[in-house]
């Protein structure tokens, strides 16, 4: 389903856009620091999202928690060998809407139903001080949707759209649903600029659903001006919640 590559391909980007990316992974590394501060249960936390730890203040998250658990649905090498320098920090590699591995096997077997995401988390105990759920909101939708349109003739459009927010708003209302400390980062809104700066088209990266006004707020540069997209730049709008 093209997971590898889509990590590899995020791997590229973030090497080529660095210096446009930074005030983003550090906005984001400083709010996750602040729900830190607000954990009275310093046993375990779980990072959603962990992927290349790019956004991760692992070293704090370490040194604070008697247990760092890092979840993503792969893990390159390089992180794994990052993370064997840490006593205490695992890698579990999860699909945490528990639908991935069933839409794969439903176009394998040739059927056509879309399967609703029913999010699963089973490292979540009374040890469990803080989840974090990390720029992974509007990820959620993005590779099954795209195996799905590539696999599945005749889907309709609206079918389509309502099936990847079921996915979005499964994830909102299961981290709710937790019953430790929850912070959320995620992007909720797309802009494409032209050469002159002006706004080209914009839209929601979460199907339009309705999510509080953020605590904190920044714009991530995530594809700064260039001859390569005919002078086109994408930002997108990144929200911070204290979910619980």
């Amino acid at each position: 389903m093209d997971y590898v590559y889509e990590i590899i391909a995020m791997r590229s980007r973030y090497r080529r856009y660095r210096a446009s990316w930074m005030p983003h992974l550090q906005n984001t590394r400083r709010f996750i620091l602040s729900a830190v501060e607000r954990c009275p249960n310093r046993s375990k936390a779980l990072v959603l999202g962990a992927g290349l730890l790019l956004d991760v203040p692992l070293d704090e998250l370490a040194a604070t928690f008697r247990e760092v658990v890092l979840v993503d649905i792969v893990f390159l090498s390089e992180v794994r060998r990052t993370v064997k320098r840490y006593a205490n920090v695992r890698l579990l590699p999860l699909d945490v809407t528990n639908m991935a591995q069933k839409l794969h096997a439903y176009i394998q077997r040739g059927l056509s139903e879309l399967p609703e995401a029913s999010p699963l988390l089973p490292e979540v105990d009374n040890d469990t001080g803080l989840v974090v759920s990390l720029n992974l909101l509007s990820q959620l939708w993005v590779m099954p949707r795209a195996y799905a349109l590539k696999k599945l003739r005749g889907l309709d459009q609206e079918q389509v759209d309502g099936w990847c927010r079921q996915i979005v708003e499964s994830h909102y209302n299961f981290l709710r649903s937790l019953p430790c400390p929850v912070c959320l980062i995620a992007d909720f809104e797309f802009i494409k600029r032209d050469h002159l700066g002006s706004i080209v088209s914009h839209g929601s990266t979460i199907f339009e659903m309705r999510l509080p006004d953020p605590e904190v707020s920044w714009i991530w540069n995530i594809l700064p001006a260039g001859k390569d997209r005919r002078y086109l730049s994408k930002e997108l709008n990144v929200g911070a919640w204290h979910v619980r």
